[in-house]
């Protein structure tokens, strides 16, 4: 734009474009969501989350505690709760970047996934959040490039409550469509279901 503007000896007469290119590392991001269908696919699991290179999220409670049984670590749950949210606390587990609750947060993820690809309407409430939805959608929209997911088909038990508006094919759900939502935002995404 400066040498367009030289030309122009500073006094532009026409249009200009200018073409900005950014070119990055790529930058991986491995998400754990629920534990395997069979038990006995655990260990099997955790060895391939752990092994991917970048950062590691683990979402969802039971998930977490297989997670630190398999890192031989205590989970402890975040002091730095925002009181102010509906999104449920995180916690931390050492060798992991960031542990969240599951269907609850992802659920939000999702919500500012589309928003994001919409009206970005919500782009300040999750861009300087604290939650743990906010914290996913930090990782994922901005730093991310190759995002791998590691989803588990178990029925929680929790879930099959009448009373609750959560089942299995809502999780199911959530990860299709935040998937879909990374790839239209030009992220690579890989989904192994367990």
């Amino acid at each position: 734009m400066d040498e367009c503007n030289k030309l122009y000896g500073n006094k532009p007469g026409d249009d200009a474009t200018a073409c900005v290119v950014q070119i990055r590392r790529r930058v991986p991001m491995n998400i754990l969501f629920g534990p395997p269908s069979d038990p006995d696919d655990c260990t099997r699991m955790m060895n391939l989350f752990f092994s991917k290179e970048g950062k590691h999220i683990v979402c969802g409670g039971t998930t977490a505690s297989i997670a630190a049984k398999h890192l031989h670590k205590q989970l402890r749950v975040s002091l730095a709760y925002d009181r102010g949210s509906d999104i449920p606390p995180t916690a931390e587990l050492d060798g992991v970047d960031l542990v969240t609750e599951g269907v609850v947060t992802m659920n939000r993820v999702v919500e500012y996934a589309k928003d994001y690809l919409e009206k970005n309407e919500f782009y300040e409430k999750w861009s300087f959040g604290r939650d743990g939805a906010s914290r996913i959608c930090q990782l994922l929209f901005e730093e991310a490039t190759d995002i791998n997911f590691y989803v588990g088909r178990a029925i929680n038990p929790a879930h099959q409550n009448p009373d609750l508006p959560i089942n299995f094919n809502i999780k199911m759900n959530l990860v299709e469509e935040l998937s879909a939502c990374l790839k239209r935002m030009g992220k690579r995404v890989k989904v192994s279901y367990f």
